[in-house]
């Protein structure tokens, strides 16, 4: 219902109740009533004029802050151990793409000519410090064997059935990076291929899960 209709309604309410009291409504009763409803459903128009102000929020204190941050959780070891793998395996398989491009040459390990061990030797010694023996065979042994399915980024891939020597750099995905051989070039290729799905061993595992 609007307003004046509800004004209007309570004015005749009020004189109804006074005439059947006996009593006459006097002129200022009615304009109290109406007055006194008015104010009460209708806003002033200096009320309406008055421009909104915005809510200021408490700005947080230094302590404040600090004692919300101490309410997160600290990572377990096992968790900080997991978060630095991931980087660890995120930054080898960087540096493994970064070397696509670089001459193969027996015997050497970088930094910019490799032969296939001399690579994953590099990328692992740069990035973990870890050192692997500069030969394939001697790498696979001393890796941790996984599936194909259960590879991670970061871990190795053999070659080595048929008299093969080979080793390349996981990249996920099917993919790996190698010093592919005498006359080539380190590239980015698949980990099979007509003479990679012939001499494939497996897969082996330097860093941690």
């Amino acid at each position: 219902m609007h307003a004046h209709l509800k004004t209007l309604t309570t004015t005749v309410l009020a004189a109804t109740l006074v005439t059947g009291l006996g009593m006459a409504p006097t002129a200022s009763a009615l304009t109290a009533v109406k007055s006194d409803t008015m104010n009460a459903v209708v806003p002033l128009t200096s009320q309406l004029a008055r421009p909104l102000t915005a809510v200021e929020l408490p700005v947080p204190t230094m302590a404040r802050v600090i004692e919300q941050l101490a309410t997160i959780p600290a990572l377990t070891p096992s968790q900080r151990m997991v978060a630095h793998v991931a980087v660890l395996r995120k930054k080898i398989t960087a540096l493994g793409r970064k070397q696509v491009g670089d001459a193969y040459r027996a015997g050497s390990s970088g930094p910019n000519a490799f032969d296939c061990s001399g690579l994953t030797r590099y990328v692992f010694k740069q990035i973990s410090g870890r050192h692997l023996p500069h030969n394939s065979g001697t790498q696979y042994k001393m890796t941790k064997k996984v599936s194909r399915k259960n590879a991670q980024p970061g871990d190795l891939v053999f070659y080595l059935r048929g008299g093969a020597h080979h080793v390349g750099l996981y990249l996920g995905h099917g993919k790996m990076v190698h010093a592919v051989g005498r006359g080539r070039y380190v590239r980015v290729q698949s980990i099979f291929g007509p003479w990679y799905s012939r001499h494939y061993t497996g897969m082996g595992r330097i860093l941690p899960a």
